[in-house]
């Protein structure tokens, strides 16, 4: 039994990393359910019949299922629950469980509730914490944090694919620039100033290409989001639902040095695909979220996105694994600003991971939330002005991404009328 799966309301609590104006994750789940009440009335919490808890990591809050903590206090006693952890795919991984239980005739309102509290240890600690998500028997053990991962990744694609740190740079600037109409975001809360490619290229050197501006900011928030039935979107919210008309979930290897050469690979795209720079995960899941969903042409087909651009590199990546650009076009692609506000298809108005911010737990969510508000027309309402609004939008792509591409999950969402 298949039906259709529909978004019609959701929320975040301001991210930032310190004081943010809520106390714990559970009043910050009773704030973004109150946010949602106060956009859709019809919307009652005990229409719910069953949550996804969404929460990346126990060592960041020193508390063992804090989701039966948050599931207490929203006073949902009976109500089934689970909690989903994916590292940093984790909210697109409970969006994705959410769909199916939809899907499947089994539920008919699943509400979902992510949420991290990153910045209750140091930022060395943070990034420790983080680290413990590739296998702590080898890469730990050496050393090992994301962003080196990341950053060995991005020199050898970047070499191949002929871009330049100037090139990723800019995207560091958008997304933080994008950010600074939006209230909720992290950037607009803390630094708050529009900056240029060389401030990116200025700033403190992490791990060569990866500048400071080139990273994601750890923070603590909280999301919220109601996934339902076409027949009780059309109840409750009948000129303000989207759907989901695709969903994709794939997995690939921790190591990205273990990817050269992967047989699983080869049978599906062939000898040297993904090697150790490219995102297979993010290749196939995009393939089973557009074949779902009648996108064969997502660069004229996907009017924006909202992805995981824990680096300017990985979004840069991720750009050709969604299939709007190749080899030979990537570095134009970028020069030419096709992901700017004004470009063809932009991505990130909402700020991104490096604008918004990026609460593990919360932070697929978070991108999921910015989608539905880009193509339900509240931009104008939930940002300061309209200067982030891709008019007329559609559909929209919403993506998730954990690891070095280790799970990535991609979602098609489109207007309902």
């Amino acid at each position: 039994m298949t039906r259709k799966v529909c978004i019609i309301g959701g929320a975040t609590t301001p991210f930032d990393y310190g004081p943010s104006g809520w106390e714990n994750p559970e009043n910050g789940a009773a704030e973004c359910v109150r946010e949602v009440q106060e956009d859709v009335p019809e919307f009652h919490l005990r229409d719910v019949d069953l949550m996804v808890y969404s929460h990346f990591s126990v060592h960041f809050a020193h508390q063992l299922a804090g989701e039966w903590i948050v599931h207490d206090h929203l006073g949902l006693v009976g109500l089934p629950h689970f909690r989903v952890e994916n590292g940093g795919n984790t909210g697109g991984s409970a969006l994705y469980a959410a769909a199916l239980a939809i899907m499947s005739g089994h539920h008919d309102v699943v509400g979902i509730v992510g949420w991290e509290t990153m910045d209750s240890v140091s930022q060395s600690q943070g990034s420790e914490f983080i680290a413990m998500a590739s296998d702590i028997r080898y890469e730990l053990l050496v050393g090992g944090i994301y962003p080196i991962y990341y950053a060995a990744m991005a020199n050898k694609w970047m070499r191949e694919n002929r871009v330049t740190e100037e090139d990723v740079a800019a995207i560091g600037a958008k997304n933080r620039n994008n950010a600074m109409d939006n209230p909720k975001a992290q950037w607009y809360r803390t630094e708050h100033r529009h900056i240029t490619v060389d401030d990116v290229m200025g700033s403190k050197l992490i791990a060569y290409p990866i500048k400071k501006y080139d990273c994601c900011l750890m923070s603590r928030g909280v999301a919220f989001m109601v996934v339902c039935t076409e027949e009780y979107a059309r109840k409750v919210n009948p000129d303000g639902y989207v759907t989901i008309d695709g969903i994709g979930l794939s997995s690939c290897t921790i190591r990205a040095g273990d990817r050269p050469n992967y047989p699983a690979w080869a049978e599906r795209y062939g000898p040297g695909y993904p090697d150790m720079t490219e995102f297979g995960a993010c290749r196939q899941s995009a393939d089973f979220a557009y074949r779902m969903a009648g996108i064969d042409d997502p660069l004229h087909q996907i009017d924006f996105g909202e992805i995981h651009d824990a680096f300017s590199t990985s979004e840069a990546q991720i750009y050709k694994a969604l299939y709007l650009t190749d080899t030979d076009g990537v570095a134009q692609f970028l020069r030419d600003g096709e992901t700017e506000l004004t470009g063809s298809i932009p991505m990130n108005p909402g700020g991104g991971l490096m604008g918004y911010g990026h609460p593990v737990g919360a932070t697929g969510l978070m991108s999921a939330v910015e989608a539905y508000y880009q193509l339900c027309g509240m931009i104008p309402k939930k940002h300061l002005s309209k200067r982030t609004e891709v008019p007329d939008a559609g559909c929209g792509i919403v993506n998730s991404h954990a690891g070095t591409g280790t799970s990535i999950s991609n979602f098609i969402l489109r207007r309902c009328a």
